[in-house]
């Protein structure tokens, strides 16, 4: 039977857009507001992010990595600012961080959460950088883990295989739940682990091509998803 139920973040809790385009108008509103202001986002920051990923590439993953050192160079571009880069990078990372979980959850989710947490042990399996500790939902989760933390992204398994080990269960106990068709569905269904694909009516219609062992359009239809998959398990060890 199901033990854990695993959830990506953005676009299946939340929309991720509206978040991450708040936070790029506040970051932008601090740096124009120094004396002297700083141009953001400056016309050239696709060639800042390739030079800084052509470096670092792993920052491909650490996106809070990544944001700091593209803001560091931005900043560095100012004279002025030389001796305060530090600070001013440090202020605007935490502006940025904060609007960035400044986030609307979908309908359903919390109340969804909140069922699901009185029988199974929640966890957040992320690419992203929010940090799901400073939302209402925090405290549903045993176990927040990050591309950031395990040091490698989905679909590569590093994520799942974590949170297997953390609650010592094995794939066919553990649920995962994403937006993703690739780096969610899949990338869990590899592994054993039973997966629960939460999209679009529009992307429905594809469901066939996606190993998910439920599909579900509203987060309100999650409790009864699960519930199908323990009934499947039941019947299949009778």
């Amino acid at each position: 039977m199901i033990k854990v139920i695993g959830f990506d973040l953005d676009n299946t809790l939340w929309p991720v857009k509206p978040a991450i385009l708040y936070a790029e108008q506040q970051l932008k509103n601090h740096l124009t507001a120094l004396k002297p202001g700083i141009a953001y986002p400056p016309e050239d920051i696709q060639a800042l992010r390739d030079t800084v990923l052509a470096e670092h590439p792993d920052y491909s993953f650490r996106l809070t990595d990544l944001r700091r050192a593209i803001l560091h160079r931005l900043v560095q571009r100012e004279p002025r600012h030389h001796e305060q880069t530090q600070d001013i990078v440090d202020r605007a990372m935490q502006i940025f961080l904060k609007a960035r979980n400044h986030v609307t959850l979908y309908s359903g989710a919390e109340a969804a959460l909140s069922a699901l947490s009185q029988t199974y042990a929640l966890c957040t399996l992320t690419n992203g950088n929010a940090d799901v500790g400073q939302l209402s939902i925090g405290g549903f989760f045993q176990l927040k883990l990050s591309a950031e933390d395990v040091g490698a992204p989905k679909p590569k398994p590093d994520l799942f295989l974590a949170a297997l080990e953390h609650f010592q269960c094995q794939p066919e106990e553990m649920v995962y739940v994403g937006d993703d068709p690739i780096l969610d569905v899949d990338a869990a269904s590899k592994l054993g682990i039973h997966t629960v694909w939460k999209t679009t009516i529009e992307a429905r219609s594809v469901a066939d091509a996606v190993p998910a062992s439920e599909v579900i359009v509203d987060l309100t239809a999650l409790p009864t998803a699960i519930e199908r998959i323990n009934d499947r398990i039941s019947t299949e060890r009778e």
